[in-house]
């Protein structure tokens, strides 16, 4: 029965669950015979599968009058409690809002959904773009769910995606970029070059994280995306790098806290100095992200294991390691001098 419901005792009585419509059911056989509630399980399955309602499903109890704006405001919340709060999420709530603020929850259906990620794709946004906003969108539908403004969560589909970005710095390109960035952004740049950790966790590191004596870093749950505990060996130009960083915490007659800083202050939106220095530099519109990648391709061409890469970078799962494609055409053809030859 796996994948398809399940059978379970609730004292001497066994119960069913099932899923319609993207919602759990549960509902009692009666029976103290599990084979009464396999078959009573089929026969749910079979009506799911027709389309016909169940009349055996209880309806919920909402409450009445509720508005998406209460779901945004619930997502909100959610990400202050879980820390995962950023500038991307607070963007993709202001256009959910503009759109969708004044809809009751009854209002948002799945139709309502659709035409709006036909008005996205219409104004040039990609398709992985308008899937990240649709993700909030998720979230705030089942925060909904879970807090009984909504009855039922309407089906919300991604898009295809075309493919993954390919976008990486060459030690070169960052030998110039960094001549080009403000001398609070060089240091920055070039750990997230060698580490391949993301931003926030990079401008998030303090003090306390590193244990100078013992030449390691360590990362707490609370400080990553991946919420567990990380370890990062300094060793050679990534050592020379914190040390620098150590001379640089006395900013008058303070010692500041973060390992990365402005004038005293922790850095939060660097984009604009970013994006100027990228120009400068000749390499066009880059993504800060792509450091990340980079980062991933460096230490999969020096033949460091990949469970090794994932823990430097706070990989939870072998899917996300995969979605950075990290071997190119050039990688490609370095190996294949070696096995064919000139």
């Amino acid at each position: 029965m796996r994948g398809n419901g399940r059978v379970f005792q609730r004292g001497q009585v066994w119960w069913i669950a099932y899923y319609h419509e993207g919602q759990e059911y549960r509902e009692s056989s009666r029976s103290q015979e599990r084979k009464e509630a396999v078959r009573l399980l089929h026969q749910r399955l079979g009506e799911v599968a027709t389309g016909r309602l169940i009349a055996s499903v209880p309806k919920r109890k909402v409450m009445r009058g509720a508005m998406m704006q209460d779901l945004f405001d619930l997502v909100e919340q959610h990400h202050r409690l879980k820390g995962c709060t950023s500038p991307i999420n607070a963007t993709y709530l202001r256009r959910l809002r503009r759109r969708f603020a004044r809809y009751t929850v009854r209002a948002c259906t799945g139709v309502a959904i659709s035409h709006y990620m036909a008005d996205m794709q219409a104004s040039g946004r990609t398709a992985e773009t308008i899937n990240r906003e649709m993700s909030i969108l998720k979230v705030a539908l089942k925060l909904g769910y879970q807090h009984d403004l909504i009855a039922r969560v309407p089906p919300v589909k991604s898009l295809p995606e075309l493919g993954f970005r390919d976008e990486f710095f060459t030690r070169t390109e960052i030998d110039s970029l960094l001549t080009c960035l403000p001398d609070y952004l060089r240091d920055v740049v070039l750990f997230g070059f060698l580490t391949g950790w993301r931003r926030g966790e990079i401008t998030g590191l303090r003090w306390s994280n590193v244990d100078r004596s013992g030449a390691l870093i360590r990362l707490q749950p609370a400080q990553n995306k991946s919420r567990s505990s990380r370890v990062l060996a300094l060793q050679g130009e990534l050592a020379a790098l914190i040390e620098r960083r150590w001379h640089a915490r006395r900013v008058g007659r303070t010692l500041v806290q973060h390992v990365f800083h402005r004038d005293g202050r922790r850095l939060h939106v660097f984009r604009p100095a970013w994006l100027k220095a990228c120009h400068e530099a000749g390499l066009g519109h880059r993504m800060f992200h792509s450091l990340r990648r980079s980062a991933a391709r460096n230490m999969s061409l020096q033949g460091i294991p990949e469970k090794v890469i994932m823990s430097i970078m706070g990989h939870k799962t072998r899917v996300m390691f995969d979605r950075y494609n990290i071997i190119t055409e050039a990688d490609q053809r370095m190996y294949a001098k070696r096995l064919f030859g000139p």
